[in-house]
């Protein structure tokens, strides 16, 4: 009997960080493809209701003055996003996952390199909502 409450716990376990990963590589994905100013890649990775949101704001960006683009497009490219964590919201399959936004290339003489902390909530590996 042991070992078949063992076998089942870490089955449990291996569920959880099977959606923790999914969780983390879909933000991965969306904030990778976003700073790539690859919107059309990032909206894949968002859920269908999102995805509208995120095609509103691509719409009034690319309104914006051809410069001014041009040096957003530039800065975005010298960060990265990494993953600091994914927690379970209420043990479901959404996640609030915590990133940072930090530059490329780092200034290792810099004690503060990170730009930006902030969350994404993800549900089945997509995007469907920034920040908290």
């Amino acid at each position: 009997m042991k070992k078949i409450l063992f076998i089942l716990a870490v089955c449990l376990l291996a569920g959880c960080t099977g959606n923790e990963k999914q969780a983390q590589q879909g933000a991965q994905q969306f904030l990778d493809a976003f700073l790539a100013n690859d919107y059309d890649k990032a909206a894949g990775f968002c859920t269908d209701d999102f995805q509208i949101d995120f095609e509103k704001v691509v719409a009034n960006f690319k309104t914006l003055d051809t410069n001014v683009r041009a040096l957003l497009v530039s800065e975005c490219s010298q960060y990265k996003a990494e993953i600091l964590s994914a927690q379970s919201i209420n043990g479901t399959d959404t996640f609030k996952v915590d990133y940072r936004i930090v530059k490329a290339q780092a200034d290792t003489a810099s004690a503060n390199n990170g730009f930006i902390e902030s969350s994404l909530k993800v549900v089945d590996g997509k995007v469907y909502r920034l920040g908290e």
